[in-house]
């Protein structure tokens, strides 16, 4: 029985052709029917071929370069040419590889012969690597794509002029043809086109356009977001008028406005696919464009987690990925224990570090009662597989597929459909790297999997759903299989529509615009584009296109096919679930007042010391996440020390020197007995920042010292030279006090006694001079030496409270003390001291402002307030404080009122 044969460019498009086709039957009451062939041509062709190998029509046929190993043969051959050059290492050999790749393909397709004459610098040198290019491939037996299709047309060609071999080539039960997809005839097309009508079979263009041309209008629209947005909210009104509407909507720039579209879409019809319960809730949309492989989570897991075992240095973002995926090991009874693991080493391991001392530290913390069994137990077993020494990638893609099985890959949890699907992906790649093989090459694991991650990023990964698509999102290139109800066209502006010309590099401009190739020059594209638009009017019964006004600050024009479409006046825009949810008039929200927090209970310690109260004064929610809840940001790991363990070691010199000397003492000695002094101070303070962080290196240690030696010798110099005689009374003094029922730990870096009698209390800073203005306002936003001043000890004589700037080039004291109120006495005082008639008045008034503030600690006062953002520079939990909420709340607020 005869057949007819569908040939499309894609498997996305031979899937939606079974469909259109399957349900025209079952519409029509039928429950049984023959269906056309409908595969791609690369499909079709691989077919003929071996169908004509297990015949016998072909011996030692050539085996067909994957792009990859095309890719990598290419940049051999230009990287052995370049190496005759001395600056060989300037040029991008990926990128020439493309580029010859292209040029290679244009050339043996459209059957181009460049003269000799007319060859610039640039085409005689690809002319000298396609024929090295050539003479390799026929060492290894093989051919690249395009040569492989010609080699797959001859055999159609010979083994249909032969009676005895018409059979084979599978073109005995074909009488019909049919193209679907194709919108340029490339050379090797036509071929085929000429091979089927000499064999006397139709061919034909499969029909997937209407007769009509579409109802088409045109809308500007300010930007892209806009575009987007407009286009969303057209489709959501078609589905509310038809439910059984088919829509598309298109765009030449699909990859760039994928995410945008697809948040859109889900926030306009699955709002509730923002609960991970509903996240894979089948949806009526689908993209005809996938994205990498390697962007799949369990994909990336899998990367990060070979990672660990071919990369001599581990950063602390990779080894954190890996730690908090779910994708390997017992990652859902160790989860919690794996989290707190991460957080330990943002706050004691260095940027980068090796796996053995990864191995050592998780080891450390498992004998101090962290469950993590189960991971240590799982890298070990993988490291011993792992290997320093070359070998083909085949054999690595059998060692890369073992590490992943000893390490659990890819977990414990059941599969979706989606990860399943990427799974298989994922074994279609290590196949991949198994075909590198044909090019005779070894090489060590860090190389394999650097290919490996290559092979999944060019891998384009489409999941299959069941659901039929409502509405289809499609690139300009790719044709539908039917016609649709309705059709959006965005990014419709002339710097993208037509496509800007992109002649080859590597081939004479002139010859290009002759043989009219892809991309040659402008007028190429015109008419290119123009023939994509008659497809697009004949694919639907109404389409709007829709063009930008402004690209950030640059002015945008239509393109100029759309010059005679109709214009369309306005357009409803997509609303985010924020922005819908937020809307003042919704009538599912429940609006709450929920700026109080359960009050402090009688006995209950709440934690902070005095950045507690620092908190409270500039934003009571801040303190309420931070102190009373727990909550803190995990630590940004950095190279060597970070800027708080490098001040913490300046308070631990300064400490460790005075607990053995006084002021009398630092005066009367020689500059050896200083250094002396220093050094010792400088030790205490490394040995025991060096028991936290174990893993400091010598050199580090070094330079630390060097630095610690050179300020903190600076500062007591700037001391001696300052001449202010005192006794030192304490250091690092800790002490537990009661302001307003809560218990704060104190700590003080210094308390000594001046000659007058009085007390004064001193806190070291190495960074940002403190804001003191505040000290004369009702809220305190620096509080902790004013609550030293006044809760510390009530038979103190407090005379003075100052900040020491232990800063380079930078060293003072900052702070107010007894003697500003004097008048007589000539020297630069605290403006804010103007509104108190003494030092007693303003140490009362510092007791009545923290007492307020402890008060409204007790009472749970969590509002959302402060004065300047730029207080919140150390809050660590800012997230929570949902600023940009707040600012569209005030900004609708606002709006409102107008």
């Amino acid at each position: 029985m005869l057949n007819t044969l569908i040939l499309c460019p894609s498997a996305r498009l031979v899937r939606s052709i079974k469909n259109d086709i399957a349900r025209q039957h079952i519409q029509a009451g039928q429950t049984q029917w023959q269906s056309p062939d409908v595969m791609t041509l690369t499909q079709w062709l691989d077919g003929i071929t071996e169908q004509n190998l297990l015949a016998g029509n072909i011996t030692a046929p050539p085996m067909r370069l994957t792009a990859l190993n095309e890719q990598l043969l290419w940049q051999q051959v230009i990287k052995q040419s370049l190496q005759k050059l001395d600056f060989d290492e300037l040029f991008d050999v990926a990128g020439l590889a493309s580029a010859a790749i292209e040029a290679n393909h244009y050339m043996v397709a459209w059957r181009l012969h460049v003269p000799r004459e007319h060859m610039a610098e640039e085409a005689r040198q690809f002319m000298q690597w396609q024929r090295a290019f050539q003479a390799r491939c026929e060492q290894l037996n093989v051919l690249e794509a395009v040569r492989y299709i010609d080699f797959q047309l001859d055999i159609i060609k010979t083994a249909a002029l032969q009676a005895n071999t018409h059979e084979a080539c599978s073109l005995a039960n074909i009488s019909r043809v049919e193209f679907c997809g194709f919108d340029q005839t490339v050379p090797q097309e036509q071929r085929l086109r000429e091979i089927l009508i000499s064999q006397h079979i139709e061919v034909a263009e499969y029909a997937s356009s209407n007769l009509q041309a579409a109802h088409m209008q045109h809308i500007v629209l300010e930007h892209q977001e806009a575009e987007c947005r407009a286009a969303v909210a057209w489709a959501k009104q078609q589905l509310t008028r038809d439910p059984n509407a088919k829509i598309a909507i298109v765009s030449p720039q699909l990859s760039e406005v994928r995410n945008q579209l697809a948040d859109l879409l889900d926030d306009a019809l699955y709002p509730a696919s923002v609960c991970h319960s509903q996240l894979d809730t089948p949806r009526i949309y689908n993209f005809s464009l996938g994205t990498p492989l390697s962007q799949q989570p369990m994909i990336q897991a899998a990367h990060n987690l070979l990672r660990l075992f071919s990369s001599y240095e581990l950063t602390q973002a990779d080894v954190s990925a890996v730690l908090l995926s779910p994708f390997w090991s017992a990652s859902q009874q160790e989860a919690d224990a794996r989290a707190q693991l991460d957080a330990k080493m943002r706050e004691q391991l260095p940027m980068q570090f090796k796996l053995k001392q990864l191995m050592e530290f998780a080891s450390f913390h498992l004998t101090k009662g962290l469950n993590i069994p189960h991971l240590l137990a799982h890298i070990k077993t993988a490291e011993v597989l792992s290997s320093n020494r070359k070998s083909t990638a085949s054999q690595w893609a059998q060692t890369l597929a073992d590490i992943l099985a000893a390490l659990h890959w890819p977990g414990e949890r059941v599969l979706t459909s989606l990860e399943y699907q990427a799974n298989n992906a994922w074994q279609k790649a290590l196949n991949q790297l198994k075909q590198l093989d044909m090019l005779g090459n070894s090489m060590y694991q860090a190389e394999a999997v650097q290919i490996l991650r290559q092979i999944c990023t060019d891998q384009v990964f489409q999941a299959e759903t069941t659901q039929e698509a409502s509405i289809q999102i499609l690139g300009i290139m790719e044709a539908l299989s039917a016609p649709v109800d309705a059709m959006w066209c965005m990014n419709m502006n002339d710097h993208i529509w037509p496509p800007p010309a992109r002649p080859n590099p590597l081939l004479p401009a002139f010859l290009q615009r002759a043989a009219k190739l892809p991309n040659a020059d402008n007028s190429v594209q015109a008419v290119f584009a123009g023939n994509i638009q008659q497809r697009l009017l004949h694919s639907a019964k109404h389409i709007i296109f829709s063009s930008s006004k402004a690209e950030g600050n640059s002015q945008l024009r239509a393109s100029p096919l759309m010059k005679d479409v109709p214009a369309l006046e306005g357009a409803s825009l997509a609303e985010t679930l924020a922005e819908s949810l937020s809307q003042s008039g919704n009538q599912d929200l429940q609006w709450l007042n929920d700026h109080t927090a359960p009050k402090v209970q009688a006995g209950e310690h709440v934690a902070g010391g005095t950045s507690l109260f620092r908190a409270q004064a500039i934003c009571p929610a801040w303190a309420f996440y931070q102190f009373r809840l727990g909550a803190k940001a995990l630590k940004t790991p950095s190279n060597g020390l970070d800027n708080m363990t490098r001040g913490t070691l300046v308070h631990g010199v300064l400490a460790a020197f005075w607990q053995e000397h006084h002021f009398t003492d630092l005066c009367s000695m020689s500059d050896d007995s200083l250094v002396q002094a220093l050094k010792a101070a400088i030790k205490v303070a490394l040995d025991e920042v060096s028991k936290q962080q174990k893993m400091l290196s010598a050199s580090l240690l070094e330079l630390e010292r060097e630095r610690l030696h050179k300020l903190v010798g600076d500062w007591l110099q700037y001391e001696k030279l300052r001449d202010v005689p005192f006794n030192m009374i304490a250091c690092e003094a800790e002490k537990k006090v009661l302001i307003g029922g809560i218990e704060v730990k104190l700590k003080i870096d210094r308390i000594h006694q001046l000659e007058s009698g009085g007390i004064e209390f001193v806190d070291y800073k190495t960074g940002q001079k403190p804001d003191i203005k505040s000290w004369g306002e009702a809220r305190i936003i620096e509080p902790q030496l004013p609550i030293y001043a006044t809760f510390y000890d009530e038979s103190y004589n407090v005379t003075g409270v100052q900040f020491g700037m232990v800063k380079t080039a930078e060293h003072a004291f900052l702070g107010v003390a007894n003697i500003d109120f004097d008048v007589d006495i000539d020297k630069r005082k605290p403006k804010f001291i103007q509104k108190f008639a003494s030092w007693q008045h303003l140490l009362e008034h510092w007791r009545a402002s923290i007492e307020a503030i402890a008060q409204e600690i007790k009472a749970g006062e969590a509002v959302v307030k402060f004065d300047d953002d730029k207080n919140l520079a150390y809050c660590e939990v800012i997230p929570l404080l949902r600023l940009p909420e707040r600012q569209l709340q005030f900004e609708r607020f606002k709006g409102e009122q107008a």
